[in-house]
């Protein structure tokens, strides 16, 4: 299967352990939820914080924003509560996690930000825009979660047993096309895609390793963040926020289903769309293409 089939890129906890042990990123201690774990790359530009997904932290953040802005844009990356170094508070919710993200913009002096939400941290974008919409130039919304008003019940994500060390290293290396599968990717489409595509997706599952440090953030996004926009619809007035919106979103997105786009896009005041038909919930084989969609928009609201 090409790349992720290739022997010299087998995913190993190792690498995995070594990587987080050797890396460099920030600790901010807060009297209201403890430590907050980030990475601050602070370059040109307005600051772009990312709000990674699940099974993320401020490690899998830069790397989005790597992928996905500018050379030399201005990045920060905050680990949410109980991903990596990011304590779990005693009472968390999306709220307690802005003020926790208003704490690190107040420490950095941080006028206003862009906000990049990927998959869950869809949650947190639309509750800091809501509750701090003087920080907000605009908000990018990548396979990002929406607000809806229907039923659920139970928690929401893919299955937890899976979140094991052991078990997500051996469904990266031995299960491949199930995986593809669980991210909406097909064999054909990742057969007959380019090496960059194949490198980049092969990138972003590195990032879900190690597991073990994500694991209670993973638990609390399946059972409160993941949730939280449809047993609290009225909480996320979103026709009330007045900064732009970017969306990108495929059709076949199996984990960020296109109907909540579709409603939430009408509720914008100001919003730009690029929707695909292909994908999934990686946007497999659109990188180039978001990128300049993005830069795009950075450069269109800059100076609003």
């Amino acid at each position: 299967m090409g790349l992720m089939g290739c022997s010299s890129n087998k995913y190993s906890l190792k690498e995995a352990y070594d990587r987080l042990e050797n890396d460099t990123f920030e600790i901010l201690q807060s009297e209201n939820v403890g430590t907050i774990q980030y990475k601050f790359n602070q370059n040109n530009g307005i600051p772009v914080l990312i709000v990674h997904g699940i099974s993320g932290g401020y490690d899998q953040g830069i790397h989005t924003g790597k992928s996905l802005l500018p050379n030399n844009q201005s990045m920060l990356s905050i680990s949410r509560f109980g991903y990596l170094g990011s304590d779990m508070p005693d009472y968390p919710t999306p709220s307690s996690q802005s003020d926790a993200f208003l704490e690190v913009l107040d420490y950095h002096k941080i006028d206003k930000v862009f906000l990049l939400a990927a998959s869950a941290g869809g949650t947190i974008a639309f509750n800091f825009s809501l509750t701090y919409p003087e920080r907000v130039a605009g908000i990018l919304l990548v396979s990002s979660g929406y607000p809806s008003d229907e039923d659920v019940k139970g928690a929401a994500g893919p299955p937890s047993f899976v979140y094991r060390d052991w078990i997500f290293r051996f469904m990266l290396n031995r299960m491949q096309g199930r995986m593809l599968k669980m991210f909406g990717v097909s064999k054909e489409e990742y057969r007959n895609a380019n090496y960059e595509d194949k490198l980049h997706l092969h990138e972003l599952f590195s990032y879900i390793l190690p597991v073990k440090p994500r694991k209670k953030g993973i638990l609390y996004d399946q059972n409160v963040t993941n949730l939280h926009m449809a047993k609290n619809f009225d909480e996320y007035p979103i026709e009330q926020i007045e900064a732009p919106v970017l969306i990108l979103h495929a059709r076949n997105d199996p984990m960020a289903k296109f109907e909540r786009v579709e409603s939430a896009m009408k509720r914008f005041q100001n919003v730009e769309a690029k929707i695909y038909n292909t994908g999934g919930h990686v946007l497999f084989g659109h990188q180039q293409a978001n990128r300049q969609y993005i830069s795009d928009f950075l450069k269109k609201w800059a100076d609003r």
